[in-house]
């Protein structure tokens, strides 16, 4: 038998130098990563406090806004509000048992009020109401008439209701109010 000898394989070179370069590169590439993500971080919170500085400039601005809408329409409102407060007054001081007491003893079975209205200002009162017949009707205007709370009683308009079986007629009265306003 033939011996053969034992070959040795070293595929690897024998004390190459160290990559230098690669570790340089990647120790850059580190640092920039690292300084890329503070620059980020610092752009982000500088973003934040912008955004918070713009909320609280849009919310001064509204309410500014606001401010000087209800500074500019308060008197307008409060002038139309005292306005309206004297109307009621004035309504809530009006003669009512007067006028009702007068209207209640002018009326008759045969006439219906629907509706009174006083007009302050022009010292009128509108009646509407159904009579059963023409003659109720202008016998309540004469009752109305000698009542001493109303001056003229004027007949404003009436109509015949033709769709009921008993035709009442409908009419609206204009009279003068003497009472005190």
């Amino acid at each position: 038998m033939i011996m053969m000898p034992i070959l040795r394989l070293d595929y690897q070179r024998s004390m190459r130098p160290f990559p230098w370069g690669g570790v340089v590169l990647l120790v850059l590439s580190l640092a920039a990563l690292v300084l890329t993500g503070a620059y980020y971080r610092e752009l982000s919170d500088k973003a934040d406090q912008w955004e918070a500085k713009a909320g609280q400039i849009e919310r001064v601005s509204q309410r500014l806004l606001l401010v000087s809408r209800s500074d500019v329409r308060a008197p307008v409102d409060i002038a139309l509000e005292v306005r309206h407060a004297n109307e009621v007054l004035r309504q809530l001081s009006l003669p009512w048992d007067g006028l009702f007491q007068a209207v209640e003893s002018a009326g008759s079975k045969d006439v219906s009020l629907l509706a009174l209205e006083p007009d302050m200002e022009k010292r009128l009162v509108k009646i509407s109401g159904e009579a059963k017949n023409i003659a109720a009707m202008l016998n309540y205007i004469q009752q109305l008439e000698k009542c001493n709370v109303f001056g003229t009683v004027y007949l404003q308009s009436h109509q015949v209701q033709q769709q009921d079986p008993d035709k009442p007629v409908r009419f609206a009265l204009l009279a003068v109010w003497r009472g005190r306003l």
